[in-house]
């Protein structure tokens, strides 16, 4: 048997050649020594280092710039502790947590510089097929003076002003589900509604339903809309359980908070407008309280009178977009924007409320781009979704 081989300073194994049967049971090397190859007959047994079932791996710890590409364990080993040093990436862990590979950790950066927020710009558009892509468009908003509010306000109303905006870039439709899918995948972000467990499903006064067996159209009308608050509606089933968003892809995205939509901006290097800027943007230099001009007129977007009493693709209504190019600013959802109000009067004076533009699905033909609503930023509906602007 060989028990031990101590070698001196400077010496060199290039190769240590063991007869059949004979087992190595400690080689000690010093310092300098050089370990080039070991070579075992074939009889020879390497024995495996086990771990026990209740041993406990403590604490790793790795030096800078290494990498740590692959931590495989047994099924009872515990691990309590892992540091790592600044330089240290982790490619891949076995057994952790359930996500995609390129599943990014996210956190709110209201501070985001340019560069920044180009490059997560850019990163977001690399995500997109080409149906994506054409929902992405930003359209630009020249500098210059904006009418906003209007003559005649209504309590919740402001007095028609004119407004100064810088040069901005306004999203050519409102953020459809496909957009907020992509962000949902990459970031395993959950929306308040799904934390909450709820959301605020609305119905409006008029719809036509149509029997799929006869074909046969019926009108139906109500003496009002109803809301009602529907366990499990989020963003991807926006009515509850039962709904979904098969062929809805181009659908505004639903049942998002005010943090929601901010989060989805920065994460693409985009933020909220204000409401002026969307106003602005809405109504263009010509200061139209529609987007088309002054006048209603029935059939150019998706409010109740249609009797849809859903969303619609944000490209149906395109032909009757604004002199912009900006789509679906009346009807279809509200939109968030990030200017907090006063509380209307039957509130909790105590809680914050923000402002939302646009008209919806179930609003009436006497909602104009001025008109504003109210809810406090947790608030999630069906009828509520947001666009996004860049500097």
């Amino acid at each position: 048997d060989l028990d031990v081989i101590e070698l001196d300073e400077d010496e060199d194994i290039e190769e240590i050649e063991v007869d059949e049967d004979e087992e190595i049971e400690e080689i000690e090397i010093d310092d300098d020594e050089d370990l080039d190859v070991i070579e075992l007959d074939e009889d020879e047994d390497i024995e495996e280092i086990e771990i026990d079932e209740d041993e406990e791996i403590e604490e790793i710890e790795i030096d800078d710039d290494e990498d740590l590409d692959v931590i495989e364990l047994d099924e009872d080993e515990d691990i309590e502790e892992i540091e790592l040093a600044d330089d240290e990436v982790i490619e891949d862990i076995e057994g952790g947590l359930p996500i995609e590979d390129d599943q990014e950790e996210f956190k709110l950066d209201d501070d985001g510089d340019t560069e920044n927020k180009k490059r997560l710009s850019e990163q977001f558009e690399s995500y997109l097929g080409a149906m994506e892509k054409f929902y992405n468009q930003y359209l630009r908003v020249s500098a210059g003076k904006y009418i906003v509010g209007t003559k005649h306000p209504k309590p919740s109303e402001i007095e028609e002003q004119t407004f100064f905006t810088p040069e901005i870039y306004v999203g050519k439709f409102p953020v459809t589900n496909a957009l907020f899918e992509v962000f949902v995948n990459k970031t395993g972000y959950i929306t308040t509604a799904e934390k909450r467990g709820y959301g605020n499903v609305y119905s409006g006064k008029f719809q036509k339903k149509t029997d799929p067996k006869t074909g046969i159209t019926k009108s139906v009308w109500n003496a009002t809309y109803k809301q009602k608050t529907v366990n499990g509606a989020c963003w991807y089933q926006p009515f509850g359980p039962g709904s979904n968003l098969h062929n809805k892809k181009g659908h505004p995205v639903v049942q998002i908070s005010l943090d929601d939509a901010n989060m989805f901006a920065a994460w693409i290097g985009k933020r909220l407008p204000s409401e002026f800027e969307w106003e602005a943007a809405a109504r263009t230099e010509k200061g139209y309280i529609l987007p088309w001009g002054d006048e209603w007129e029935n059939e150019k977007c998706n409010t109740e009178n249609l009797g849809i009493a859903d969303t619609t693709s944000v490209e149906t209504f395109i032909d009757h977009e604004n002199a912009l190019g900006i789509c679906d600013t009346i009807g279809n959802v509200l939109e968030w924007t990030v200017n907090e109000c006063v509380p209307p009067y039957f509130s909790n004076k105590n809680s914050a409320y923000y402002i939302a533009k646009g008209g919806s699905f179930i609003s009436d033909n006497t909602v104009r781009l001025y008109t504003r609503f109210m809810f406090k930023s947790d608030f999630t509906s069906n009828i509520l979704g947001f666009r996004c602007v860049a500097d």
